[in-house]
């Protein structure tokens, strides 16, 4: 059984919420994703009562696609912790640590990670340690060879030239979307220089090295990537600690 299991969360009220329960109370990391499109809402009293706190700081959001993406997202996190959690949507409170980590008050051990591009959002939860998540649309280009001179360690950069020039690219945006999942786990964002850590990737996994090349950290953190949409329009790499037990464990 993966100990990541992707879901497409295509709104309230879908199929998608067993799987998370099940997921969470095994102990798996639950990634899902869905689009904007799916979850956006017009204002209202419910959207009001759902947003708490935060519903006047959508109230002050002129852009309307920032305002969609918002609502959006504050609906995808409440509803799949709903499932997960097994009680209300509405008795949630979203909540932001001093190092910008976002965490449901009185659920502080549930961890989650909110990622988006263009269109498409990413929520990973886990009951069992920290987690990360980062997504990027395989469209961009980040082969500039200043940006990856900034990015990557130089077993990376001989990884990355040892590559096919057509496939540097889709390599390039893995590496970097895994190395913002892992800063966000360890709630540090891109205070930590990128090229300070590695990874060396295979097949859908990867193991985190230090500066120099050595493998760091080999039980702690397991590191994922999942090509989405039917197209594989979207790379999404998560992060995630593996901590013995689970609030939900017998």
């Amino acid at each position: 059984m993966p100990a990541v299991e992707l879901v497409h969360a295509d709104g309230p009220g879908g199929a998608w919420a067993t799987s998370v329960s099940t997921a969470v109370r095994e102990g798996r990391t639950v990634v899902l994703h869905c689009l904007v499109e799916e979850w956006k809402a017009p204002d209202s009293p419910e959207l009001s009562l759902l947003l708490g706190r935060e519903h006047r700081r959508y109230a002050s959001t002129r852009h309307p696609a920032c305002r969609d993406r918002f609502v959006a997202s504050r609906r995808l996190i409440k509803y799949a912790a709903s499932a997960a959690l097994g009680v209300s949507p509405w008795t949630l409170e979203l909540a932001i640590s001093p190092g910008g980590r976002k965490y449901l008050r009185g659920c502080g051990w549930l961890g989650l990670s909110l990622s988006h591009t263009g269109d498409l959002l990413v929520l990973a939860l886990s009951a069992t340690g920290r987690v990360g998540a980062d997504s990027e649309a395989l469209s961009r280009s980040m082969c500039n060879p200043a940006l990856v001179r900034r990015v990557c360690t130089d077993a990376e950069m001989e990884a990355l030239a040892a590559l096919p020039a057509g496939e540097r690219g889709r390599a390039m945006l893995r590496l970097w979307t895994l190395k913002e999942a892992y800063t966000k786990a360890i709630g540090v964002g891109m205070r930590l220089p990128f090229r300070e850590f590695g990874f060396a990737v295979d097949d859908d996994r990867a193991v985190l090295h230090d500066a120099e090349g050595a493998p760091a950290h080999p039980v702690e953190w397991e590191f994922t990537t999942h090509w989405i949409d039917a197209d594989d329009s979207y790379v999404v790499s998560t992060a995630q600690t593996r901590s013995p037990g689970h609030p939900f464990a017998d």
